[in-house]
């Protein structure tokens, strides 16, 4: 669990020991942590890609043994095919009307009072992560999920505001919100076998009716792991990319110009195709890294790579933010620039803030689309605005991610000012 100043902290190492360091800690094996591109990519991407990887702790109590994040070999690709479809394409390309309902339901709800900016992006990202995993919900029972994953996240980021919070305490306290939220997916898993509709797309009917079809106890555990982390990233990404814009007029306008230029209603591909909002959602990405460390891969057994040695046992770490902060490949990498991802796209071994190699994220590209167009939507908002943003705002640890603290607040006039045209900038 990174805090800022653990970041800093590696960064240090990094200047000091160069890209590949060895951090350890009594009782727990060595973690050699990697930013070197190019050992990045024969360690995670090459033909090493094989070995087993540690899935964060943090979430096991939540989303259950049986999940991705702890399956290795083949259980775990054939898992990742199975996901793949509601994830990519044109099932994701049909969730743009959705994101508008969602935001526009969420800014109703905020008009004349203000909340923490990392609330609402959960509310967002939660409720749209909902359709994914179940489809044709009713009404009621949509409502009642996004209502338990609210409850639940609140108490997952419980100590990230209250450090002396006891996690055993908030376990159990979340445990019956979880009891429900899967004897949901159980039934809804019943019902998606009971009643075939080869015109769903959602991730649980992919994994009910699937051949053979996963043990239900891994089902439960797929729906909750892209019910939990599969909206966590995407929020404290969005919420970072609000406060970025918010310390950077010039380059919040020079994108909502870009936005405005598509016209009143514009098709969600396109605006998903705008250059200047695809470069400030990877700036975003790169700036903040949310998740700094990717999945660690456990050595097998001894062996001696580049000069190093490393025993059996050895954790490796693809060291997220350390690569996105190299100074070689990002001048200035502390500044907020979007025009560094105008001119050129960099390889997975350079830029990775969805993990890398059989462990990146299976919904990286749902959450890039997400990102896209709710930002996109919210900064249509007439009278939005942010509280307490400044330059000093450190992020805040919970768990693998990192995420704006709940002082930085959003809110919407009641009775925005009417809008005045910018003279042309550029950022």
């Amino acid at each position: 669990m990174e805090s800022e100043r653990q970041l800093v902290a590696w960064e240090e190492y990094a200047r000091v020991f160069g890209p590949v360091f060895t951090l350890r800690a009594e009782g727990e094996p060595p973690r050699v942590y990697v930013s070197d591109p190019g050992a990045v990519r024969a360690l995670f991407i090459g033909d090493r890609t094989s070995w087993d990887a540690r899935g964060t702790l943090y979430f096991r109590p939540v989303i259950g043994a049986q999940a991705l994040p702890y399956l290795t070999g083949e259980e775990h690709r054939a898992v990742r095919l199975l996901l793949a479809p509601p994830l990519h394409g044109v099932p994701l390309r049909a969730l743009g009307p959705a994101v508008d309902e969602i935001v526009d339901g969420a800014m109703a709800r905020l008009r004349g009072r203000a909340r923490p900016v990392i609330r609402l992006a959960h509310e967002i990202t939660l409720r749209l992560i909902v359709r994914v995993c179940f489809g044709p919900l009713s009404e009621a029972r949509r409502e009642e999920c996004a209502g338990l994953l609210i409850d639940v996240m609140d108490l997952m980021y419980e100590p990230a505001t209250a450090p002396d919070a006891d996690r055993g305490q908030l376990l159990g306290r979340m445990a019956p919100l979880l009891a429900r939220l899967q004897r949901i997916v159980t039934e809804e898993t019943a019902s998606a076998r009971a009643v075939p509709d080869p015109s769903r797309t959602d991730l649980l009917f992919q994994l009910a009716t699937a051949e053979p079809a996963p043990p239900d106890e891994q089902i439960r555990g797929h729906i909750m792991t892209l019910l939990i982390a599969g909206h966590d990233t995407t929020a404290s990404a969005l919420a970072w990319a609000l406060y970025q814009l918010e310390l950077h007029p010039r380059i919040r306008r020079r994108l909502v110009r870009a936005i405005d230029s598509l016209g009143a209603a514009p098709v969600h591909a396109d605006i998903a195709r705008l250059p200047y909002l695809g470069a400030v959602c990877a700036e975003t990405l790169r700036h903040g890294s949310v998740v700094p460390a990717g999945l660690a891969r456990v050595v097998p057994e001894d062996f001696d790579w580049d000069g190093h040695h490393i025993p059996a046992g050895t954790e490796l770490v693809p060291a997220i933010h350390l690569v996105h902060h190299r100074p070689d490949l990002y001048p200035a990498p502390e500044r907020f620039d979007p025009g560094r991802f105008l001119c050129h796209k960099p390889s997975g071994s350079r830029y990775l803030p969805f993990g890398t190699g059989t462990r990146r994220c299976p919904g990286a590209e749902l959450a890039d689309f997400e990102l896209r167009i709710a930002l996109a939507r919210l900064l249509r908002t007439p009278g939005l605005r942010l509280l307490g943003a400044d330059r000093g705002l450190r992020r805040v640890k919970n768990g693998p991610t990192m995420t704006i603290p709940a002082s930085l607040r959003i809110t919407v006039d009641s009775s925005p000012p009417p809008t005045v045209a910018e003279e042309g900038e550029s950022a």
